[in-house]
């Protein structure tokens, strides 16, 4: 009997990540390519996407010795779902449980370059007539998915908030009953833009491998003290008469620009989290090291657990194991 292979994309703004798997979702080949949904959005069109995901395709399979033939299904998930991915698939609507996302893959017949069936996966969303309230993710569900028996091993609580630090961190609250909830926040796509186009670029641009907790602590005092334009410029007044070292400065602008997300969490743990107590980072130690001086003394964040990642372990393919585990087995049912 000939082996089974898959093949799935995981699929971004920016940058698109091809993983080959065996029947047991083994990772065999992955391979990563600088493509993604706004290069369509630049474009007008979907088609320079769908080319570069072929060309991904085509190299996987002559690396691996590989037949079109020999792959059985493919599967994307991230911005592959949203109006300059290959198909705008809407949002699942919270709370969610994992059978209920293998029950709604949708499936979609890519006819000039692929000529076979690509499955997407849908992001989330919340929903609310005060779009304060609403929120969205296309791409981290995996993730979650992906690392829900992590969590489960080592919190010891059954209401945690997952938080996956990025261009945009996303705060997943998961309860026993599945992913009931999502807290979306610009960060690292702030700190970007405050990094490369202000007056603060000299102080966010140092390179720096250790924080100063106090000054992280420092930075999400005045954030709440102040707001964000008055603490940020803080940032600006430490340069400007040599406050503290380089370090110092960045680990104060880190405070201030991240700190929003616990300003988010606890107030969702106020008013609607209400038995959500502990975080779980979902990174590499920088950024657990980061989140866990800016929850120091939250009121409503008792333990802050660190899952890290790595290169060698991807979440969103753990995620797509346990969909294809639930759709075979309601397939056998």
């Amino acid at each position: 009997m000939s082996k089974k292979y898959w093949v799935y994309y995981d699929s971004g703004t920016s940058n698109s990540r091809i993983y080959v798997l065996d029947e047991n979702c083994n990772i065999l080949f992955v391979k990563k390519k600088n493509v993604g949904s706004k290069d369509s959005a630049i474009a007008g069109s979907n088609q320079v996407l769908i080319e570069g995901l072929k060309e991904l395709y085509d190299q996987a399979l002559q690396e691996m010795n590989l037949k079109d033939e020999d792959i059985v299904d493919i599967y994307s998930s991230g911005m592959v779902t949203s109006p300059y991915g290959l198909k705008e698939v809407p949002h699942l609507v919270l709370p969610i449980t994992v059978q209920k996302f293998a029950d709604s893959i949708y499936c979609f017949y890519e006819d000039s370059c692929f000529h076979r069936n690509i499955y997407l996966i849908p992001g989330l969303k919340t929903v609310n007539e005060d779009i304060s309230f609403v929120n969205n993710m296309r791409g981290e569900e995996m993730e979650i998915l992906g690392v829900l028996d992590e969590v489960k091993e080592k919190c010891e609580s059954k209401n945690v908030a997952l938080i996956f630090p990025g261009s945009h961190t996303h705060v997943t609250y998961v309860q026993e009953s599945g992913i009931t909830g999502i807290i979306s926040n610009f960060t690292g796509e702030l700190f970007h833009v405050l990094k490369t186009g202000s007056i603060l670029a000299p102080v966010l641009s140092a390179d720096v491998k250790e924080l100063n907790s106090d000054l992280v602590k420092k930075g999400v005092e005045n954030l709440r003290k102040f707001g964000f334009n008055r603490a940020i410029y803080i940032c600006h007044a430490m340069r400007l008469f040599n406050e503290g070292s380089e370090a110092d400065r960045f680990s104060y602008g880190e405070g201030v620009v991240n700190g929003g997300v616990r300003e988010s969490l606890e107030y969702y743990c106020e008013h609607f989290w209400k038995e959500c107590d502990t975080a779980a980072i979902i990174s590499e130690e920088f950024m657990y090291r980061l989140f866990l001086d800016i929850f120091e003394g939250s009121e409503y964040i008792k333990k802050v657990v660190w899952i890290p990642i790595s290169a060698e372990k991807s979440y969103a393919v753990e995620g797509l194991k346990k969909i294809l585990n639930c759709k075979e087995k309601k397939e056998n049912e």
